[in-house]
């Protein structure tokens, strides 16, 4: 008797508390079912990091919705800002890590009408990396994984927010 009342009680529980799997609560905005995301505009002066944040956005929004190109709906995004700034220092004031901070505009809309159905301005991210003084190409590289974290973290928030009308 004991059991069966525990599994009543937690299925009372679960049922009731609006759990939810992160990403998967909630509908697109505008009815989306179907989206093309177009390789996103960079209007930085920060060459080549258009496709990474683009192929994290693709990546994140197909676990939603189906990509298509010839889509009923668009996602229109511009890399508006990519800045490095040093956050921490050795005792001889050399750069031990840096933070990469990326700003974005989005939008979300009807092909057919221009109708826009969700847009965000401004929307900023950053990621920390570390530096190796002995190896700028290794720095290198652990920026680009920077990018692509940031990329990656960025897309899920975005889609997150789009699900629950944030």
């Amino acid at each position: 008797m004991r059991p069966l009342f525990a599994f009543l009680l937690s299925l009372l529980v679960l049922s009731g508390c609006g759990y939810h799997l992160t990403g998967k609560a909630g509908d697109m905005p505008g009815g989306v079912e179907s989206l093309s995301i177009p390789v996103f505009t960079n209007v930085t002066l920060k060459p080549d990091i258009e496709s990474s944040v683009t192929t994290a956005f693709v990546n994140e929004f197909l676990t939603t919705v189906s990509i298509a190109e010839d889509a009923p709906f668009i996602m229109e995004g511009a890399i508006t800002s990519y800045n490095i700034a040093p956050v921490s220092f050795s005792r001889s004031d050399v750069v031990q890590e840096y933070r990469l901070t990326v700003v974005m505009d989005l939008r979300i809309q009807r092909r057919a009408t221009g109708e826009v159905v969700w847009q965000a301005s401004g929307v900023a991210d950053f990621e920390d990396f570390t530096v190796n003084t002995a190896s700028p190409s290794e720095t290198r590289d652990r920026e680009e994984a920077a990018l692509v974290k940031l990329a990656r973290d960025t897309a899920r928030l975005i889609k997150e927010r789009m699900l629950v009308r944030f």
